[in-house]
């Protein structure tokens, strides 16, 4: 078992580095249950001061595994390259210590702490923290598979379009072919939801960085959950500045549908 003052590396054990995300996660939890200050920072638009508060913690628990960290609330910490390829023997972790903010500002128990290890082949290992109660825990790793609280995911199969439930993120189009839709809130959560199979797509109708949805992308992506971002783009990346569009679907029919309207709509 890793301990707080291993390095971690390329070469690293995924249950090391997954032990890592599991430090990060769990301070997350620990401290949100104690919040009471949902006020702005007033650094960043839209940037709460609990929002910083929960990143210093997780930095601070990960920081001694010797890894690059790119946060949303803080930036990049240590070696990080704009691309994976660049990385070497080194990872990096991806942090948005909480993902779902506003709802956690205005009581509604959906959000979370989202981490995603990358090697120099992309994610590596990834867990979503549920932050409120009943704190559900969503892991993959590259290859092994993924797990919700401990039980393997498996999207199951594309249904029609007319009969799906896609999660949103923005105003949704005016043209809508799916049954019904759902705007949850967090990004990070949604997806994972697309994962489990209580939706059957997700539709970015704005823009996202890259903390709100490497890890779901890799926990989508071993319960058989297909991926894209809707314009052509790589999702996988490790600029802080950068954005992203991803659609998510169990079938290639569905995500093209997605990502034909993304593209109307833009």
């Amino acid at each position: 078992m890793a301990e707080l003052t291993s390095v971690l590396t390329s070469s690293s054990s995924d249950e090391e580095i997954l032990f890592a995300l599991r430090q990060g996660a769990g301070i997350a939890q620990a401290m949100a249950s104690t919040i009471t200050d949902w006020s702005f920072s007033g650094a960043v638009s839209g940037q709460y001061r609990a929002d910083l508060s929960v990143n210093d913690a997780v930095l601070g628990a990960i920081g001694g595994f010797g890894c690059g960290v790119l946060s949303e609330e803080s930036g990049a910490t240590g070696m990080v390259p704009a691309s994976p390829s660049d990385l070497g023997t080194q990872l990096v972790i991806v942090v948005d210590p909480i993902d779902g903010s506003t709802n956690a500002s205005r009581g509604i128990p959906w959000y979370a702490t989202a981490l995603c290890a990358v090697d120099q082949f992309g994610p590596r290992v990834a867990v979503v923290a549920q932050l409120c109660a009943p704190h559900v825990e969503y892991i993959a790793i590259r290859g092994k598979g993924a797990w919700r609280n401990g039980v393997p995911l498996s999207a199951g199969i594309e249904r029609p379009m007319a009969e799906s439930v896609i999660g949103i993120s923005g105003p949704p189009p005016g043209e809508r072919p799916w049954w019904q839709f759902r705007a949850l809130g967090s990004a990070a959560l949604d997806l994972c939801l697309v994962a489990e199979g209580a939706l059957d797509g997700y539709l970015d109708c704005d823009t996202h960085g890259v903390w709100d949805y490497l890890a779901s992308l890799l926990i989508c992506r071993e319960a058989g959950v297909l991926m894209a971002d809707a314009f052509g783009q790589e999702l996988c990346h490790l600029s802080h500045t950068e954005r992203r569009t991803p659609v998510a679907s169990r079938g290639e029919v569905n995500l093209a549908t997605l990502c034909d309207l993304r593209n109307l709509s833009a």
